[in-house]
């Protein structure tokens, strides 16, 4: 009896060898040949503006997971979408989490210059930051449009992307889409947070939008909690902490602050 118990043991363990090595084996032959035919779908420019030499170091990163299609600022409408069939990756949604855009400046925000070329985000942003005075603001052209396939993020008409908490499932595609970094994924069930990115005390950005944040403290002295520090220059707030008062929103003078 024990003869056979081992045998069968044995034939198992032989099983889940062989099965090892054919998954192995066909995985590494799928991801041989997933370069190029990303690469095919690609721009093939070799812009760089990916942050890789050229697109085929785009493409191998891309099958490898290190790196997102909305990195690409050439990469739009059915290719995009085509590009995310062959890759297959599987989104990783959180829906504990939401897209937030940190500004709200658009019209409010004042031109430093007339630009003129790709209406992209990622390209303008190429030109001192974009032609907003804020270095740090929505440039409005919908990188982060393209990016989100879920439709949960649009322009306003002050020009400034916002985003549809009803639609965000929490996938992060937007974050990798803004080149000026002012969008991020916070809790859910945030009551209300800070809709500027701008930690400089410059008075040039200051003067030239009407809802830059100032620094002012206001907001720190309004909490009864202690919810509110600055960080870097700029208030952060500790969801853990609040208990969703609203005081910081109404001390606010810029209404920097705002509910969610």
């Amino acid at each position: 009896m024990l003869k056979i118990v081992v045998y069968v043991a044995s034939v198992l363990i032989l099983l889940a060898v062989i099965i090892t090595v054919v998954v192995i084996t066909s995985k590494n032959k799928r991801l041989g040949k997933m370069p190029e035919l990303v690469y095919e779908l690609l721009p093939n420019l070799d812009c760089k503006q990916c942050g890789r030499n050229n697109c085929m170091q785009f493409a191998e990163d891309l099958t490898k997971g290190k790196t997102a299609p909305s990195k690409c600022p050439y990469l739009k409408g059915s290719k995009y979408l085509r590009l995310r069939q062959v890759l297959k990756r599987e989104r990783k949604v959180h829906f504990d989490t939401v897209a937030f855009v940190r500004c709200k400046g658009g019209v409010d925000c004042n031109n430093k210059f007339k630009y003129i070329g790709d209406n992209t985000c990622s390209s303008m942003n190429l030109l001192h930051s974009g032609d907003k005075f804020c270095p740090n603001a929505c440039l409005g052209c919908g990188d982060c449009i393209q990016s989100c396939i879920y439709g949960a993020i649009s322009i306003s008409e002050k020009g400034c992307a916002i985003v549809d908490k009803d639609k965000c499932v929490g996938c992060g595609e937007c974050v990798y889409a803004c080149p000026n970094h002012i969008i991020d994924l916070i809790p859910s069930k945030k009551f209300v947070e800070v809709v500027c990115s701008n930690t400089q005390d410059d008075s040039v950005v200051v003067r030239n939008c009407k809802v830059a944040c100032t620094h002012c403290e206001a907001c720190v002295v309004a909490c009864p909690v202690g919810a509110i520090k600055m960080v870097g220059g700029a208030p952060k707030i500790d969801s853990e902490l609040c208990v969703k008062c609203g005081k910081c929103v109404a001390a606010c003078p810029e209404h920097v602050i705002s509910r969610i």
